[in-house]
């Protein structure tokens, strides 16, 4: 294991200019050998190890090192091992239906995306349908809002999915209440109107709720008050299930309930006063839909055990199911907290950098090649899967690091004035590889460099301002030295970036952590457009939100 870390912690270093990424290595590590998804906690040492030594050496060691292990790791055009996806169960090609439901309680989030894209890859692997279906019937606790409708269609079709077909379900509430009806008429389920603490007790013993034996004529007169007389919480819609089952989830589960007009919150369905529960809509929906194949997450367990119940009596075939467990990022908010932080002016909006939304990923330049890529290669796991912020960051870092034009950002900068530096104009490519010329200066004595930059010189040594001039300090004083980096290299301390004091725009960068910081760009950032993604030399990767009159606004993304 061990070389195996090493082998792609310098392919990694040798890629991106001496230095790998962690969670670059986790990511090919995975792909190679996805059983190791279970093991990762474990892993992170060595790797955190492997890539803090493999760092430590120079590029010329990095290169003679993977040179011994696998030479054709050097060639970055090397075909890598084609990614499978695991074959479903009861497949016809052509037909496979997949639906992803999300609720409209707010834009998806990464976790939920990821349900999203794995139905989206096998719609495609098997030129299936995609079903969009808003289970949106809870108008009391996750409620929709209005916007996310929209939020989530365009979030699915910034990931590259393409929709078949688009179902509401707060629009169906009629085609629900007939199956609601019919149950009852066929005495498979009840109106139960006991005391909800006394039910439970009863279920939890294993004995039948006094409601549940009474005629059907009584059950459908009880079905109509529930339209009429009933307030919330005098009556709920229970269907008849093994009263003697070993789960209590599983007995007598409701699939109707009330919800008095004072507290729906609805946005799109005002009027209506009984709605139906997840299990019953989903398991209608399901088979009115022609559904096949039905992704889920391992929590949701329960829902099969019930749903089929339901299936039992129609005598409906149930869908084949497939069970992930979570995907797990430290510190991630819940949609319902963070509505709540919205709502106070905590956060920004959706879009906030410190939220894990499709909405912040884009805002801070992440492709959708990359989250899919992402979400692909984790594949499907039943128990929950924890990772790294880092590691979501090295597939986009593979998509922007060849497109993103290189300028200076100088973070708190200190103004430094060199002595008998030249006249010159300095011309520097827009990528070290890349793209050639591009960015231009006109220097001459006075320059910004960063504070910690600043703090770091010392005496009697020779220093280098990035692809400019060498400089010495000597009693307090900076002096020219030379210019080129042949004359730096072997004595030299510190290369660090820079601004001509005089060629400068001012630049505000939203952080991570929802921090705002100031500072210099380089005048060449005017060129750049709205949207794009630039990497701030020694900063990091940065898409610019927008452009102001007096200053540029980027939103970090990563190292």
């Amino acid at each position: 294991m061990k070389t195996l870390i090493l082998k792609y912690a310098l392919q990694n270093a040798v890629k991106f200019n001496g230095k790998a990424s962690e969670g670059a290595v986790i990511g090919k590590i995975l792909s190679e050998k996805p059983e190791l998804k279970e093991k990762i906690k474990d892993l992170m040492k060595d790797i955190k190890d492997t890539v803090k030594e493999v760092n430590s050496w120079t590029l010329e060691k990095q290169i003679h090192e993977i040179e011994k292990i696998d030479p054709e790791l050097l060639d970055n055009k090397k075909e890598e091992k084609k990614r499978e996806l695991h074959e479903l169960e009861n497949v016809h090609h052509g037909n496979v239906v997949m639906r992803f439901a999300p609720n409209a309680n707010g834009p998806l989030s990464l976790g939920r995306s990821r349900q999203a894209l794995l139905n989206w890859f096998y719609v495609k692997k098997y030129k299936g349908k995609f079903i969009l279906r808003y289970d949106d019937t809870d108008p009391k606790g996750k409620y929709p809002l209005k916007d996310a409708y929209k939020w989530i269609e365009n979030d699915l079709k910034f990931l590259g999915v393409n929709i078949s077909k688009k179902v509401i379900q707060s629009s169906r509430l009629k085609i629900y209440y007939k199956y609601a009806e019919t149950v009852i008429k066929k005495n498979w389920a009840y109106i139960c109107t006991c005391d909800v603490k006394e039910y439970r007790k009863l279920r939890d013993k294993k004995i039948e709720c006094p409601c549940r034996n009474l005629s059907v004529t009584e059950q459908l007169e009880r079905w109509k008050k529930m339209f009429t007389s009933y307030k919330e919480g005098e009556a709920v819609y229970r269907i008849k299930t093994n009263i003697m089952d070993s789960n209590p989830a599983a007995r007598d589960w409701p699939g109707f309930r009330i919800v008095d007009n004072k507290n729906n919150n609805h946005p799109l369905e005002k009027n209506a006063k009984v709605w139906p529960l997840l299990n019953f809509a989903s398991a209608v929906d399901d088979k009115l839909l022609g559904v096949t194949h039905i992704i889920r997450g391992i929590d949701l367990q329960i829902s099969d055990v019930r749903q089929k119940y339901l299936y039992s009596y129609f005598n409906w075939n149930y869908p084949e199911t497939i069970y992930t467990g979570k995907l797990i990022f430290n510190d991630i908010k819940s949609t319902s907290k963070t509505r709540a932080l919205i709502k106070q002016g905590k956060l920004l909006g959706w879009d906030d950098p410190r939220l894990l939304t499709i909405l912040a990923l884009k805002r801070r330049g992440f492709k959708a090649e990359a989250l899919s890529k992402f979400i692909f290669d984790l594949g499907m796991n039943k128990n929950n899967i924890n990772v790294s912020f880092d590691t979501l960051s090295s597939y986009n870092k593979e998509e922007v690091d060849e497109k993103a034009n290189r300028y200076f950002f100088v973070l708190n900068p200190v103004q430094i004035k060199v002595s008998n530096a030249p006249k010159q104009k300095v011309e520097l490519n827009l990528h070290p590889e890349l793209r050639k010329k591009g960015r231009k200066f006109n220097t001459y004595e006075n320059f910004l460099i960063e504070r910690k930059d600043f703090d770091m010189l010392n005496e009697n040594k020779l220093y280098r301002l990035m692809d400019c001039l060498n400089f010495t300090l000597e009693a307090s004083k900076f002096t020219f030295h030379s210019r080129t980096h042949d004359e730096y290299k072997g004595k030299g301390e510190r290369i660090m970036h820079w601004l001509p004091e005089n060629e400068k725009i001012n630049v505000e960068v939203y952080l991570e952590d929802g921090s705002i910081v100031n500072g210099f760009g380089e005048k060449n950032l005017l060129k750049v457009k709205e949207n794009e993604v630039i990497q701030a030399e020694r900063f990091g990767f940065l898409r610019l939100d927008k452009k102001l009159k007096n200053k540029l606004v980027f939103f970090f993304g990563h190292k």
